[in-house]
């Protein structure tokens, strides 16, 4: 009888200190759950949120773009799949006002930095991103090579 008592509050101090799994949550506290699911940002890499402070090496936007994405899992294609009028931008120098980024998603940071003449291009079976002239200064490119 005595053995049985003791294996009954032994079973019992183990089972209130384990952990239970449900199908979508496990229960890691008397009152606390989390999700058996992974974070929106680790499945969607462009939306993980960031803080940054670049440091005083990197002095333009390609640069800022390529600390960024460093970490990210994403890079920037390859410099020859890149028009020529987004590598005059990763060209320029980084706006003072853009040293500091964030909180915020990736994709935001990234399309900052590229400013509103470019679209992002998300490739996600090669984790590369690249930029396109967006259809509003499409015409405005063309008339400035068409008079310089």
């Amino acid at each position: 009888m005595q053995l049985r008592l003791v294996a009954t509050v032994l079973l019992g101090l183990f089972l209130s200190n384990a952990c239970f799994a449900y199908d979508n949550a496990t229960q890691i506290g008397r009152y606390v759950t989390v999700s058996n699911a992974p974070k929106i940002s680790q499945v969607n890499l462009l939306s993980q949120v960031i803080e940054v402070r670049f440091p005083q090496n990197i002095q333009t936007i390609g640069s800022a773009m390529n600390y960024l994405l460093h970490f990210s899992g994403y890079s920037l294609v390859t410099s020859s799949l890149i028009n020529r009028a987004f590598k005059k931008t990763l060209n320029k120098p980084l706006p003072l006002i853009d040293r500091q980024f964030g909180p915020m998603s990736l994709k935001n940071a990234l399309t900052t930095l590229s400013g509103p003449a470019f679209d992002l291009i998300d490739d996600p079976v090669n984790r590369e991103v690249n930029f396109s002239l967006n259809a509003k200064f499409l015409n405005r490119n063309k008339s400035k090579i068409c008079h310089h």
